[in-house]
């Protein structure tokens, strides 16, 4: 049967259609619900706008695709938005259910589930997936991640690209930075964002790492000249993008090859969050992988099929 998926995150909201394991349709929107949020707890009018905006327009795409049941969930944003009810009851006029708001351990085991569908054995592996709003780390196997539904090992981090942003907006392009600048800006937002990722630093015995997300997605395109799925980056990547990303204004950046205008102002926050939390668990390459939380909830028994309403 075919159904879908909304996901509303804190930078972006987006939309996986399925048919079986057939994937007929994959949006994705910067609508940034968590603009702002941290100043009064409330989401902006103008966010709230542009999510809902998204939010009908892939119902719309849904039907067309031939979707009979439909599913919404939310994360880091409407966990900490006061009017997290409110804005869920508008979107369930829009999909007829509101979202499901995921916590941070949930969101971090459906990227586990979607990152390793298609792999197999007993290794431990970890999901690293780098959010606008919260960064979630899954520890397990993909056999057993399988077979029960969830994962052995979960943390989850309050932090994120959007957040790191907006408590350094110097990262956002304003102006290019020169080398000493650079440095400065860099080193005091790491030290912010290691803090917050400190619970990662005991965190070891995998094998492998996997990092999901638009960051490192957009980052992995960059690195490979536009291969994305499966590529393989380092440290050494995140701190060469960081810095050529920082000599640039905004503008600048969006003109570069592989970027998306809605992620070029928060991209180097995302790596910094991304590299921080590789120093601490030791690790220096990662893979990153296109599957990830969407896959993960959709294929799960989690999903709640309401039937989509009419047009």
């Amino acid at each position: 049967m075919t159904r879908a998926l909304i996901a509303i995150g804190t930078n972006s909201t987006r939309l996986l259609v399925l048919d079986g394991l057939r994937r007929l349709a994959a949006e994705s929107r910067g609508t940034r619900i968590g603009e702002g949020l941290g100043a009064d707890g409330t989401l902006a009018p103008e966010a709230r706008a542009r999510t809902l905006a998204a939010i009908g327009d892939y119902v719309g795409i849904a039907r067309e695709r031939g979707a009979r049941s439909i599913d919404v969930v939310a994360t880091s944003a409407l966990r900490r938005a006061g009017d997290a009810e409110a804005f869920g009851a508008e979107v369930g006029k829009r999909t007829g259910i509101a979202p499901r708001i995921l916590s941070g351990a949930e969101e971090a085991s459906f990227s586990f589930l979607g990152a390793t569908a298609a792999r197999g054995g007993d290794r431990e592996v970890a999901v690293l997936d780098v959010g606008g709003g919260s960064t979630d780390l899954a520890i397990g196997t993909p056999e057993h991640a399988r077979a029960f539904g969830s994962v052995r090992r979960t943390v989850s981090c309050e932090i994120g690209a959007v957040r790191l942003s907006e408590r350094y907006p110097g990262l956002l392009g304003a102006g290019p930075l020169d080398e000493r600048d650079r440095n400065a800006l860099d080193a005091e937002a790491r030290g912010d964002a290691a803090a917050v990722l400190a619970p990662f630093a005991t965190q070891r015995g995998f094998a492998e790492l996997i990092v999901v997300g638009g960051t490192a997605f957009t980052a992995a395109a960059m690195v490979a000249n536009g291969m994305r799925d499966g590529t393989v980056m380092r440290r050494n990547d995140c701190v060469h993008l960081i810095s050529a990303l920082l000599a640039r204004g905004l503008e600048e950046r969006k003109r570069l090859p592989h970027i998306r205008p809605q992620r070029a102002d928060i991209l180097p926050a995302g790596l910094i969050v991304i590299d921080e939390a590789c120093r601490l668990l030791d690790v220096d390459g990662f893979t990153v992988s296109e599957a990830d939380l969407l896959l993960g909830y959709l294929t799960s028994a989690a999903f709640r099929s309401i039937v989509l309403p009419p047009s």
